[in-house]
């Protein structure tokens, strides 16, 4: 698949998503209505922005949880090693991002239906 879409570059799909355990507390770029603050709070505030509905913006957290669910059995399958499993650990399933992801409440973004101001640049037409 190139890179360019429309005449311009795309991100892929998983950018500034790769753990990098630095244990930063923030992101990147800024990705919500409190800059680059790490939350899931924050990047819900602007998921709009992204041509994605609260509730289709909250679906897609809910499938990123369950994946992360099994984090460290699918490290384990690639050949992390154990200790850098747990490493990465004290990061990924650290209190702050295991009570984001515990108390994510998706049905809190269902709301009646609304048309989408515009395309969502990550969707596929």
């Amino acid at each position: 698949m190139s890179p360019f879409e429309n005449g311009r570059l795309k991100l892929a799909p998983a950018y500034d998503v790769v753990p990098t355990n630095s244990g930063q507390g923030y992101q990147e770029f800024i990705c919500g209505a409190d800059g680059r603050d790490s939350t899931l709070e924050n990047a819900m505030s602007q998921c709009e922005a992204f041509g994605l509905l609260p509730a289709e913006a909250a679906a897609e957290v809910a499938v990123v949880i369950g994946v992360i669910s099994s984090w460290k059995d699918h490290f384990a399958q690639a050949g992390v090693t154990r200790r850098d499993i747990e490493n990465l650990a004290e990061r990924i399933d650290g209190q702050e991002l295991l009570s984001q992801r515990i108390g994510f409440a998706p049905t809190r973004f269902q709301t009646s239906p609304a048309k989408r101001k515009r395309p969502s640049p990550f969707r596929r037409t």
